[in-house]
């Protein structure tokens, strides 16, 4: 279950200069040099106009919205020592997926770790203690369902039924490489942080060097698929099967994985480690020759510290080359101020640590559209990688990340996108919370479709569709 607050808002930004750099504070001068001073007025808080609006590009947009089926999709009752009881789903929204050579009537998703519970939470969940069934880790996670198998899933819309309605036709288990499934429980990390995992009766769950908590997906010409997830963070070569072919962490969180029963690689970089737990990778996207893939960090990098991460409003997104096994570039993106998702600011008061990447599809070869969010506003962007600098290379051997603010002494400058404004739920009724799947099966119709963590708050899966009257690029 995503690291989400109940809020939102709205106010779309209008300007946006070719080029825009973001003050690294300290350090020597990399890349692109003087920073205008209306650009420093914007980074120190001046001004909230991080991107221009274009709602032109998805113009009016014929909007479809369709139930689920759910009852091939329930995991049952779960009863906690005391009698409170969770009726709970298979969420089937962390990511979404379709190909545009295949019927535009179906697509892929995936679902995250299964349904957890805060331990903190145990009280108003569980009317029980957090002591009762965590100990004293008050930071982990009560897994309901710990024998839960991370799962891909094949839907298919139905448009001639009395109602729109959607249902899964196949489910496919992760596996290892003997072909045993995998569960979803926390990694043993001892590179960067992990949550201990706890049973309902207070049992703590042994930690589980091949689970994964799955966040994106994607699927290739093959019928193989790339999934990307947030424990390590990690990506990960999935065969059309199930079997997981390869994973690949962060350099330093193989020796962690030792013992998983399925290839790890370390083929991302370091620094990646210093996720923020529970905000990993969780949107992932492939070019079009399928040689490379895109993927962005859920939210800032806690570089030096946790605070550095709520603070910033820089996100790294990276492409990785498949027959390297390396990440090639990294860029950096720009996310709004967390006052301009209206619907969230109207139920309560978001801070800029709720604001994260929850989705990017690559529209072509140097177009990518991503889903911004708190929870209640999803915004879509269009940002173009032809235009931007990457990242240099240096860059990672820092113990820093984009500040909001320069510093005083040198100033280290990095490029990052200029990016459009498509489309706002804040401009539209009746979509569902915690949109994290984006699936498009043709250039002129988008599938979005919410987290239901699981049904665990009463929350139901809802799919949109969206026909366009042209390419958004």
């Amino acid at each position: 279950m995503s690291d989400d607050t109940r809020r939102d808002d709205a106010t779309r930004g209008s300007h946006s200069t070719n080029r825009r750099s973001v003050l690294l504070g300290g350090g020597a001068v990399l890349g692109l040099g003087t920073v205008g001073s209306s650009v420093v007025r914007g980074l120190l808080g001046g001004d909230d106009s991080t991107a221009a609006h274009d709602p032109s590009r998805i113009s009016d947009p014929q909007i479809e919205f369709f139930d689920v089926d759910e009852s091939y999709l329930s995991l049952g009752d779960v009863t906690f020592r005391g009698g409170n009881t969770l009726d709970l789903v298979v969420g089937l929204g962390s990511g979404a997926y379709a190909r545009d050579d295949e019927p535009d009537d179906r697509f892929y998703t995936i679902a995250d770790r299964g349904p957890n519970i805060n331990c903190s939470d145990a009280p108003a969940v569980a009317d029980r203690s957090v002591e009762s069934i965590c100990g004293d880790d008050t930071g982990g996670k009560i897994f309901t369902n710990p024998g839960y198998t991370p799962s891909i899933y094949t839907v298919r819309l139905d448009s001639m039924a009395p109602s729109q309605t959607a249902a899964v036709t196949e489910t496919i288990p992760l596996k290892d490489s003997d072909g045993h499934d995998i569960t979803a429980i926390s990694n043993p990390l001892e590179s960067t942080n992990t949550e201990g995992a706890h049973s309902i009766n207070g049992n703590r769950i042994p930690y589980d060097p091949n689970g994964m908590d799955i966040e994106a997906i994607v699927r290739l010409q093959d019928g193989s698929f790339w999934i990307a997830e947030e424990y390590a963070p990690s990506i990960a070569h999935v065969a059309s099967d199930g079997r997981v072919l390869d994973r690949h962490v962060p350099e330093g969180v193989d020796e962690d994985l030792s013992a998983a029963t399925y290839p790890v690689t370390p083929s991302l970089p370091a620094v990646w480690r210093r996720r923020k737990l529970n905000r990993g990778i969780e949107s992932l996207g492939v070019l079009p020759d399928e040689g490379s893939l895109v993927f962005a960090i859920q939210s800032p990098l806690a570089n030096p510290d946790v605070a550095t991460s709520e603070a910033s409003r820089n996100i790294r997104i990276a492409q990785f080359d498949v027959d390297q096994n390396a990440v090639t570039d990294q860029y950096l993106y720009r996310l709004d101020r967390p006052q301009t998702f209206a619907r969230d600011s109207r139920n309560g008061d978001p801070t800029q640590s709720d604001v994260k990447i929850s989705e990017l599809r690559v529209l072509d070869e140097s177009h990518l559209l991503v889903l911004e969010r708190v929870s209640r506003t999803t915004k879509l962007y269009v940002v173009s990688m032809d235009e931007t600098d990457p990242i240099p290379a240096e860059y990672d051997a820092l113990d820093r990340e984009p500040t909001l603010a320069s510093q005083s002494g040198d100033e280290l400058s990095v490029d990052h996108f200029e990016k459009t404004l498509v489309f706002s739920t804040d401009d539209h009724d009746g979509f569902a919370s915690k949109l994290e799947g984006v699936a498009m099966p043709n250039p002129e119709t988008l599938i979005l479709i919410n987290d239901n963590d699981f049904g665990y708050s009463g929350a139901e899966t809802q799919i949109a569709r969206l026909t366009l009257s042209e390419p958004i690029v």
